[in-house]
């Protein structure tokens, strides 16, 4: 079975109820966009859900809609669960009514019910059911509600609801109807539609031609045929709310005072947004902090007896082993917990409807920077990390205004960065250097975007972002989809830092660190006054951030970097691993996006960029 609905609707919750959180993450195949899969028992059947990605309409704009909508065509499924959003009626109905067009069969499972009827919202259930011939339950994420979806199950089939469009789209339905080549489980006058609507995707998919000279006969009467469907199908979607929906006068205008304080104050936003990055600062620095001391005292302890134990039988193991169990002890100790507190706290705010409210709010600062208002919501994806946010940009209209924000992720701080700044900075030169850091890199991020504006031209378009309603988070829930996401940096992260232990020691042990550090001396000792050795951690970072704290840790033999570097060289240091693209799966991506001649220009500017601000910055601070 697929799961099909809009962003919000608790689609993922359902799904970690339904499978006890048993579920398989995966890319969809040719993309990075996440499908999730999840099964279960019920008595001797095997359920199987597919999670597909959050869409608004099945005509295809976005890369997720674009793999929903295939994963819909293929057809490798029983049927589809439509979760529909009982706060939001009208816009919901869109999905099921293509759905119903296309002949697919599905049901409808409504979610936040309760929530719908304490705003004063009445919906006639039984009439939605009757109008489209499908199964409608009210369900509810918290609960494992096997027995009445079982029962709805029985019933699933194709909707009878047709939708009329004007008589020259009539026509041209009833042409390609009559001309397709086409017998599957999907309705012809559905495609047919489809065909006119989006041509490329369904045709490609289901092997048919494209009728575009049919459309150009009847360009004169319909220049923009998709809007013109877009526009009557969302018009049966508010008939049909409009005829189940009603509203207790009483609690049917009650304003949000709140969100009016939030979104429609300039005090109210900017007091909002400090708020919510006060409190990701402070947790990260006082929690993370007590996390990183506990695990690294653990580490410390076992290391030096280890290291007393093995240097007994060969110094070559000694150096080898000692230096893996330093890169493990510093990617456990320090760069997990950060890592996994940014993500739970990101999550906490997905689930609670303030990350929405968090973009609107910013949305008056981008157009200050000359940045489009849609860009807040790729470049807040960066703060998590950079990867998936360089493909976020293609929610941008155009090239340039895409190639701008990719430009910007060298002073966005991702995860792994971040881990860097609070692990390392914060936690051995304090809070002062660690707010001084983060000063600095919102100084280069309007410097630079300013810049940017100037040389690249802005587009002005809304930002249109889903606002849901405030909601408690679930725990469980919050912390599977944290788990989730820092899946991979567990399973490919840590053994990378144990085979960048075990390759520094035998560089160490063979005496072959010089060949690396020399060369370099002019960046590190004479530009930045860092100790030569730091050119290690600062290059290896390349290939994946998170290894740059286990990589100073062997390089200067110590993860208590307080003992080894100053303050001010921490702070440099910090600052120096911050400002650059920041590793090789972004270079790869921004080579996807934008060329190979594109990638390497920003990511060698970036670097010296970065090199350049730390190195001047160092020089500021001594003559201070």
């Amino acid at each position: 079975m697929l799961l099909v609905g809009q962003p919000n609707v608790g689609k993922s919750l359902f799904l970690n109820t339904l499978t006890g959180a048993k579920v398989i993450v995966s890319n969809y195949p040719g993309t990075t966009v996440d499908v999730t899969e999840g099964r279960t028992k019920v008595g001797d059947e095997l359920w199987e859900f597919i999670d597909t990605p959050g869409i608004y309409s099945l005509t295809p704009s976005s890369e997720e809609e674009k793999v929903t909508y295939r994963l819909i065509l293929e057809g490798n499924y029983d049927f589809v669960i439509h979760i529909l959003d009982a706060l939001a009626l009208e816009r919901n109905l869109i999905i099921s009514l293509q759905l119903a067009e296309l002949g697919v069969p599905f049901m409808i499972a409504v979610n936040f019910y309760e929530e719908a009827l304490k705003k004063g919202m009445e919906i006639d259930l039984k009439a939605l059911e009757e109008l489209l011939g499908v199964p409608v339950v009210v369900i509810n994420p918290f609960k494992k509600e096997i027995e009445k979806l079982k029962n709805a199950f029985k019933s699933v089939g194709k909707s009878n609801y047709s939708i009329q469009y004007d008589d020259h789209i009539e026509e041209m339905i009833e042409i390609i109807e009559r001309e397709i080549d086409y017998e599957g489980k999907f309705s012809k006058r559905g495609i047919a539609v489809k065909i006119l609507e989006e041509g490329d995707m369904v045709c490609r998919l289901l092997n048919l031609n494209k009728f575009e000279n049919l459309k150009e006969r009847y360009k004169t009467v319909h220049p923009n045929m998709t809007k013109d469907i877009v526009i009557t199908r969302a018009g049966y979607a508010f008939y049909i709310s409009q005829k189940i929906l009603t509203h207790r006068e009483e609690k049917a205008n009650k304003l949000n005072l709140l969100d009016n304080f939030i979104l429609n104050n300039p005090i109210g936003s900017a007091v909002f947004s400090l708020s919510v990055l006060s409190l990701i600062f402070l947790g990260l620095f006082y929690i993370g902090g007590w996390f990183q001391d506990a695990l690294g005292n653990l580490f410390e302890e076992y290391i030096e007896s280890l290291s007393a134990y093995l240097s007994a039988y060969h110094p070559l193991l000694d150096v080898l082993v000692t230096n893996a169990f330093i890169g493990l002890a510093a990617g456990i100790s320090i760069a997990v917990p950060y890592v996994g507190i940014f993500y739970i706290f990101l999550t906490f705010m997905e689930d609670t409807g303030l990350l929405s409210r968090f973009i609107i709010a910013l949305n008056g600062l981008m157009s200050r920077l000359n940045l489009p208002a849609k860009s807040i919501i790729p470049l807040m994806l960066g703060f998590g990390c950079s990867v998936p946010a360089i493909k976020s940009t293609r929610v941008l209209s155009n090239f340039k205004d895409r190639f701008k924000v990719a430009i910007l992720y060298s002073v966005v701080p991702c995860s792994s960065r971040n881990a860097i700044l609070f692990g390392v900075v914060g936690h051995y030169a304090g809070m002062g250097y660690l707010v001084l850091i983060y000063l600095t890199l919102l100084i280069v991020f309007i410097i630079t975007s300013k810049i940017l504006g100037i040389v690249i031209s802005k587009e002005k378009l809304p930002v249109v972002e889903e606002m849901p309603p405030y909601r408690m988070p679930v725990v469980r829930n919050l912390l599977v989809k944290a788990w989730v996401r820092m899946e991979d940096f567990v399973k490919v992260v840590i053994p990378l830092l144990i085979a960048g232990g075990i390759l520094y020691g035998m560089l160490e042990y063979y005496d072959l660190t010089a060949f690396i550090v020399k060369p370099f001396r002019f960046l590190t000792v004479n530009w930045l006054g860092l100790p030569a050795n730091t050119i290690i951690p600062l290059l290896y970072g390349f290939l994946q951030k998170d290894l740059v704290i286990a990589m100073l840790a062997n390089a200067m033999g110590t993860y208590d970097f307080g003992a080894v570097l100053s303050k001010l060289q921490i702070f440099t240091f910090g600052l120096a691993s911050s400002i650059q693209i920041p590793c090789m799966i972004a270079f790869g991506m921004l080579i996807k996006e934008f060329g190979l001649k594109r990638a390497l220009i920003v990511t060698i500017s970036d670097f010296i960029y970065g090199m350049l601000i730390a190195g001047l910055i160092y020089r500021l601070a001594l003559l201070i």
